[in-house]
């Protein structure tokens, strides 16, 4: 049985790209490591963004489409062929399979990770208590970012093609990413840990990088 939530998630990513840092002898450790540093870094930001309502806070406001394909399904509980009276709320509410579709349709897809990192450096979603921070990214930092969200994009939607990295000359990017991560993760004071463990874990993986 699988248990994970968006924090574990987060951890097993950069666990992830830690194994594959460390382990160049499999020659497509850099294709792996981007993969997986990218996905710790989406993770980290999601957490530190989330605060209380992850549905106002990370997830997109439901698109017309999707409305309009629950709307007919929905309208099955108000109408029905034999009774042209409107159902009330209260047994809308009290149906489990209504209750089900109206839950998919409040909880839309992600933000994605660009809209994410935005928001790390927006007062108005990371002060949220007393010990918050706000992400503030270098320029380097973005360039970094940007290329890793290149390079994972060309591996996970990989197009026929041939690739040459020089991976020697890529250090720079990984440092870059692993800073912005160390933050959100460490020092926004925004990501909570139940379990210390986890957060003595994340500081020794962080490490591994140094």
């Amino acid at each position: 049985m699988l248990r994970i939530n968006e924090l574990d998630n987060a951890i097993d990513y950069l666990e992830k790209a830690s194994f594959h840092y460390k382990n160049r002898e499999d020659k497509y450790w850099f294709k792996w490591l981007t993969i997986s540093l990218h996905g710790a870094l989406y993770g980290f930001g999601v957490c530190a963004v989330q605060g209380s309502s992850a549905s106002l806070r990370v997830l997109k406001t439901p698109g017309k489409k999707k409305i309009n394909e629950f709307l007919p399904l929905l309208s099955e509980f108000y109408l029905t062929p034999d009774d042209p009276y409107p159902n009330d709320h209260q047994t809308v509410l009290a149906d489990e399979h209504a209750l089900s579709l109206i839950k998919r349709l409040a909880e839309s897809d992600l933000n994605g990770i660009g809209t994410i990192l935005t928001k790390c450096e927006d007062p108005d979603f990371m002060l949220q208590n007393t010990e918050s921070k706000v992400l503030k990214k270098t320029e380097n930092q973005n360039k970094a970012i940007e290329k890793l969200k290149n390079y994972r994009d060309d591996f996970a939607h990989f197009k026929p093609k041939g690739l040459i990295i020089v991976t020697d000359t890529e250090e720079w990017m990984i440092d870059e990413v692993v800073s912005v991560i160390q933050f959100l993760a460490l020092e926004s004071n925004n990501v909570m840990y139940y379990n210390l463990d986890d957060k003595l874990n994340v500081e020794k993986l962080i490490d591994t990088f140094k």
